[in-house]
C-alpha cells in the first residue's frame, strides 16, 4: 500500500510541476535542423502567431517584439509560425524569412519552421491548439495566448498586439 500511495504521489506531483500536453510538442526552429520542444516555456505566458513577412499585417512583428521585449524578464515570451497559409504571403525559404524579420523588425523572439496552421492536421502544435479551442487561424497574424495554468485565450488578426485585451491577458498572467 505504501509503494502504491508512493507511487501516486510521485504522479500528481510530477503531472503539476510538468509540462502539459499542449506544449509537450517538438517544433523546427527557422532555418534550423534542430528541433526545439515547447515545454522549455511551460513556465512562460505564451503569445503563439501565425505570421507572414508579405501580408498587410506584417507591420505587427514591430509590435509583437515590443511585447516580448517588454515582458520578457517577467515571464513571457511570443513564439511565431510562419505560414504560407493565407494567399502565399510568406517566403517558402525559411532563410529569407529569418533575413526579412532581423532586418526589417529586429525580431528576437523565438520562431519557427514554415507551419501549416490552417489544417487541423498538418501541424502537431496547431492541431492540439484546435483540439483544445475549435479555432483555426483565419488569417495571418492570428494570435492564441497560452496563460501559465494552461488556458487559451484567442485573438484575431484584426487586433493589434498592443491592443489593452491583450495586454491586460498577459499582465494577469504574470500577475502584474
Amino acid at each position: 500500500m505504501k509503494k502504491f500511495l508512493f507511487i501516486f504521489l510521485i504522479y500528481i506531483c510530477g503531472d503539476a510541476y510538468g509540462c502539459n500536453d499542449l506544449l509537450d510538442t517538438d517544433v523546427k526552429i527557422l532555418n534550423k535542423k534542430e528541433y526545439k520542444n515547447l515545454c522549455e516555456y511551460s513556465d512562460k505566458t505564451i503569445l503563439v502567431v501565425n505570421t507572414a513577412s508579405k501580408c498587410g499585417y506584417t507591420y505587427q512583428y514591430e509590435e509583437l517584439e515590443a511585447l516580448h521585449r517588454r515582458f520578457s524578464d517577467e515571464g513571457f515570451t511570443v513564439l511565431g509560425f510562419p505560414s504560407r497559409n493565407f494567399l502565399w504571403q510568406e517566403y517558402s525559404d525559411e532563410a529569407k524569412v529569418g533575413e526579412f524579420c532581423k532586418a526589417m523588425y529586429d525580431v528576437t523572439f523565438p520562431m519557427f519552421s514554415i507551419s501549416d496552421v490552417k489544417s487541423s492536421t498538418k501541424h502537431p502544435f496547431f492541431r492540439k491548439i484546435y483540439q483544445l479551442t475549435d479555432e483555426r487561424p483565419s488569417w495571418n497574424f492570428h494570435k492564441f495566448l497560452i496563460t501559465k495554468n494552461g488556458k487559451i485565450k484567442s485573438f484575431s488578426h484584426k487586433i493589434e498586439p498592443n491592443d489593452p485585451k491583450i495586454i491586460k491577458a498577459i499582465q494577469d498572467s504574470i500577475n502584474l
